[in-house]
């Protein structure tokens, strides 16, 4: 669920304190204002409406006041003075069109101005009181074209006097009462318009008596709206005495009611730019003065919960409430970061203590997730990352189901497991001692899982018994050299027999082979031409370099024994070459004499103290690791070769041994010199062949030994050597 801030509910609250209210109240204003408007309207066109009707009643009045008078004084004159006196009455009272009199039968005596006589009179009577005034509805007049009623009043003869009343007169008067928000209507009791502001609607005669307005008048003449024509008016009715005729005076409700809105829209507006200065006001106060604090403490919160305390404490406020909560909140904020700065000494103290045990740790979550670790665990699974996320065992120790299962037996048995030399990576040879064993009085569930490496310890089990086998090897070897040597003996002083046999330097030859019938020239020729001078010197060299390998044997058998002597480099490693040549596994194996070998010797570089054997022995490794990656995993260039160089810096000498073989990975060239790594079978080498030449160079001649490789790019190692040497240790 969404929550809404602070400040937007103030601002909803404030719409509802004060804004719904100022509203509702502009309503009311506006109501009251529009009921007086109505009633001010009202009294308004009531008294209009009231005097038109006394002046309709004043016309109608005069009129029959005339008429009567004509009544009384024409009954007794004869027909020719009653025309003139009509006539004379039509001049003086213009509103007459016509003065007629009746006779008891109602037919036409006599007729002012004009008419016929002697004819009846359109309009009957006889069913009208003899003693009684007659009004009759507005028609138009034949003779004259205007709107006239007839007035109809007994004479003493039983006839009548009957005038043809123009009402020309009052409509003027009417209309002049109209203007643009005044309209006056006028109808006899029928609804037959007399006045109207449609003239038209008066010359034909319509009718409006179904007009709402005049259906549901009543005495008391108060006003109501109607509808006509589309528009609403607001108007009163009022009843002309005697005549029976009603008079409504309206105006458009436009007229009443828009003043009104134009009122009530400015009182709205007023109440709106008056709420929205106040809310302004108030939320920027509101604001500034508990808003602004509670962002302040809030910011505060946020950065306590990351670690960040604050240095300067709450700032002061007008209100007690807020004072005291910044009090609260600096107080505990120095309590918080007191704890914390306990807590990650306590952390960083058990984190330092675990990180700098030789053995990797981890924890396992009753979930069988591994979450925590040392940096020894980092260093074997966190493949060169500063930090592990959180796997499972089963991913963690992925390949190793013996010690998922290990770690799952302890979690649900809560007893310590231990796997003797086991890998706990796919990438990683080395082996460990894993203990696992679960936290006890935690609340913390899982286990932890300590690992051992005793990679070392194993190998060195290893050599210890090889050792022993060597040595009972070595015991044989040294016995076996001594009875050796006597054939080798024979063997070479046989050799020499030889050579001193067919020398012709020796008088005692030349006659044995005069003797045998042959010269001694031609049997040299013979041994020239077959090659057996060749085959006595190798004899005689096999023979000396096998005692060289016995003696060697001997001296390996008594180590300490051999000193350092001076040595031609050059000659040193041409002899290294030619053993390598001559090497079967080299030369049988990995075809050496394909290789290309480039020499690039420096040849004022003095002869250098060094044991010659151990020399020899770095460079033979040197040169047979160089062939063997060439054979295996391919070269760059047209074909293998290895380059030879030598230099010298100063009072030392440098052997680089270069090959365009496939180059060594750096995560492999870190560790080319460790005891034991190896990259080959275990049935191809041991990974001892650099370690030991590493320690020949480094420990029994105080030089240094170097590599530099990029993948794809080939090997070289640097050989450094002291042209003075060093003592060789015992």
């Amino acid at each position: 669920m969404s929550k809404a801030s602070l400040t937007k509910i103030f601002q909803k609250k404030l719409i509802i304190w004060i804004l719904v209210p100022g509203l509702l109240t502009s309503m009311l204003i506006v109501y009251i204002i529009g009921i007086n408007q109505i009633k001010v309207m009202e009294r308004e066109i009531m008294q209009l409406s009231k005097s038109l009707s006394q002046n309709v009643n004043f016309y109608i009045d005069g009129a029959e006041d005339v008429l009567q008078s004509a009544a009384i004084i024409s009954d007794n004159e004869d027909i020719s003075k009653k025309r003139s006196f009509f006539e004379g009455i039509h001049k003086k009272f213009s509103r007459f069109e016509r003065l007629i009199l009746l006779d008891r039968n109602e037919n036409i005596i006599a007729v002012a101005p004009k008419g016929i006589e002697g004819v009846d009179f359109p309009i009957r009577f006889n069913n009208i009181e003899h003693d009684k005034h007659v009004l009759t509805s507005p028609i138009i007049s034949p003779n004259s074209g205007k709107l006239v009623v007839y007035i109809s009043l007994p004479v003493d003869n039983g006839g009548k006097i009957v005038a043809e009343l123009s009402l020309d007169a009052l409509q003027k008067f009417i209309y002049g009462f109209f203007s643009t928000n005044r309209i006056i209507i006028l109808t006899d009791s029928y609804g037959n318009l007399i006045v109207h502001p449609d003239r038209e609607k008066v010359r034909t005669q319509s009718n409006v008596g179904s007009l709402n307005i005049f259906k549901n008048v009543d005495n008391s003449g108060k006003g109501q709206f109607y509808k006509t024509d589309g528009e609403f008016y607001y108007g009163t009715v009022s009843h002309i005495p005697r005549t029976g005729w009603k008079i409504l005076v309206a105006c458009p409700a436009a007229y009443i009611l828009e003043p009104v809105m134009v009122l009530g829209l400015l009182v709205s507006i007023l109440i709106i730019c008056f709420f929205l200065v106040l809310m302004i006001a108030l939320r920027n106060e509101f604001k500034t003065r508990i808003i602004s604090p509670m962002t302040d403490y809030i910011n505060k919160l946020s950065d306590v919960a990351k670690g960040q305390y604050p240095t300067d404490s709450s700032q002061e406020s007008e209100f007690l409430e807020l004072n005291e909560l910044g009090e609260v909140f600096d107080a505990m904020s120095e309590k918080v970061k007191a704890r914390e700065q306990e807590l990650q000494i306590s952390k960083t103290f058990f984190q330092n203590i675990i990180d700098s045990m030789p053995s990797a740790v981890i924890w396992v979550d009753e979930n069988m997730m591994a979450c925590e670790y040392n940096k020894k665990a980092l260093e074997i699974f966190g493949e060169g990352a500063t930090e592990i996320a959180c796997k499972k065992v089963e991913i963690f120790f992925s390949g190793h189901e013996e010690i998922y299962n290990a770690i799952n037996e302890s979690l649900k048995n809560k007893k310590s497991h231990t796997l003797e030399g086991r890998r706990v990576s796919i990438k990683s040879p080395n082996l460990y001692t894993i203990t696992i064993f679960p936290l006890l009085g935690s609340e913390m569930k899982g286990v932890v899982v300590r690992m051992d490496d005793v990679t070392s310890r194993v190998r060195m089990e290893e050599i210890m018994v090889q050792t022993e086998k060597m040595m009972s090897v070595g015991g044989l070897a040294a016995g076996m050299a001594h009875e050796i040597n006597n054939p080798l003996g024979s063997i070479m002083q046989g050799a020499q027999n030889l050579e001193r046999r067919f020398s012709t330097k020796i008088q005692a030859n030349v006659k044995a082979a005069n003797e045998a019938g042959c010269t001694l020239e031609s049997l040299q020729k013979y041994l020239t031409v077959r090659k057996i001078n060749g085959i006595i010197t190798g004899i005689r060299d096999s023979g000396a370099r096998a005692a060289g390998i016995v003696s060697n044997m001997l001296e390996f058998s008594k180590p300490g024994k051999e000193q350092l002597t001076t040595v031609n480099i050059k000659n040193l490693i041409e002899a290294s070459l030619k053993l390598a040549a001559k090497d079967y596994d080299l030369k049988k194996k990995y075809d050496f004499l394909h290789i290309k070998i480039v020499k690039d010797f420096d040849n004022n570089i003095p002869d250098v103290m060094c044991s010659r054997t151990e020399i020899e022995q770095v460079l033979f490794n040197l040169l047979k690791n160089a062939a063997q990656a060439m054979t295996i995993h391919g070269f760059s260039g047209t074909g293998p070769c290895i380059t030879i160089r030598t230099r010298t810096h100063g009072s030392d000498i440098a052997i680089e041994v270069e090959d365009n073989g496939p180059g060594i990975h750096p995560e492999i060239r870190k560790r080319v010199f460790d005891p034991f790594f190896t990259t080959k079978t275990s049935e191809a080498g041991t990974g001892l062949g650099l370690s030991v030449s590493y320690f020949i160079i480094t420990q029994n001649h105080g030089g240094t030994f170097t590599v530099e490789s990029t993948p794809g790019n080939g090997a070289k190692f640097t050989i450094i050597l002291p042209i003075q040497g060093i003592k060789k240790q015992s």
